[in-house]
């Protein structure tokens, strides 16, 4: 492999912050996201197309809150130095979050079957690294993943996007390489799909009465790259984490191959296998096969997504 996971994923967490994009600039993301859409698509999924695409270029866009103390957590476990105190003192300022890091943090996937009470009792099972990812896990399901007009495909999504992440986490320490930082990765890779979704109840309908998730399903996953990166932007995400998401399904970049952004991919690709699909697109499987085969696991397919059963039926019976 030319490059490294740790080194890509490394650079993705801790490289600059970029400048917002000029969200003025409509006709640059039509272009960016036309040249993923079929010819053949019907006139009104073009129309919601531009729409979306539209929405997300406009100045008065408004994005879902970005979970700031999970970004700060995030930053606190990478110092080695850091003191407990400091943790235990950012997890219990959001309270809210905290009590759902408990309930995660008690679930199969993490406990092995012990007893978490408490933060202090979650800190010194999981340590600082896992604890901060299962913070920010909760972080997004608390406000980015949330939508009373679409509760369904928004918990679908949810469901997705928290398999994909620790899916992506064991694929990574398969190749011997280490799973915390690109489970980030992993749970943000379709904030595409939740940034559609909380937008798309003010969409302009002709019949005036809104799109139903199914009319919705072609356009969103056509700009879903594109919104994921518009969000990346005005998150101040660092630049490598930004183009993960902006191109796990098409993660060549000339000859070379993203190993992060191909890893992202083959993992959504198991979560829907595994039963924890989100918004299912034909060609998500022809580039998940071609990971597979740069990675050299096309003859592993079927232990990989028994892998994926796995741990969907972990998480599962953790939100019981």
């Amino acid at each position: 492999m030319a490059v490294g996971l740790e080194t890509l994923v490394g650079k993705a967490l801790r490289g600059r912050k970029p400048s917002a994009v000029e969200l003025g600039m409509a006709g640059e993301l039509r272009s960016a996201g036309a040249a993923g859409v079929e010819a053949e698509r019907p006139d009104s999924e073009h129309a919601l197309i531009e729409e979306l695409l539209d929405t997300f270029a406009s100045p008065d866009y408004q994005p879902p809150l970005l979970p700031g103390a999970a970004f700060r957590l995030l930053t606190l476990a990478r110092d080695p130095n850091v003191a407990l105190s400091k943790v235990t003192a950012l997890l219990q300022s959001e309270p809210l979050i905290a009590a759902q890091v408990i309930r995660i943090a008690q679930s199969p996937i993490y406990s092995g079957g012990a007893r978490v009470l408490s933060i202090d009792d979650a800190v010194m099972r999981l340590g600082i690294r896992t604890i901060a990812l299962v913070f920010t896990e909760a972080a997004m399901h608390a406000g980015v993943f949330s939508s009373d007009a679409f509760r369904v495909p928004m918990q679908a999504l949810r469901r997705h996007s928290t398999a994909t992440a620790h899916i992506a986490r064991k694929l990574a320490e398969r190749l011997g390489q280490p799973g915390e930082r690109i489970y980030l990765c992993g749970l943000l890779h379709d904030i595409g799909i939740a940034a559609c979704l909380l937008v798309a109840p003010e969409l302009a309908s002709s019949d005036g009465n809104g799109f139903s998730f199914d009319e919705l399903r072609g356009p969103i996953h056509a700009v879903h790259e594109q919104a994921a990166d518009v969000l990346g932007s005005l998150w101040e995400l660092p630049d490598g984490l930004r183009w993960v998401l902006a191109h796990h399904h098409d993660f060549r970049l000339s000859s070379h191959v993203s190993p992060i952004a191909a890893l992202v991919c083959l993992a959504s690709w198991i979560a829907g296998e595994a039963g924890a699909s989100s918004i299912d697109e034909p060609s998500a499987e022809d580039a998940a096969l071609t990971a597979a085969e740069h990675f050299g696991w096309s003859e592993e397919l079927t232990p990989l997504v028994e892998m994926g059963i796995r741990v969907v039926a972990d998480l599962d019976r953790g939100e019981r």
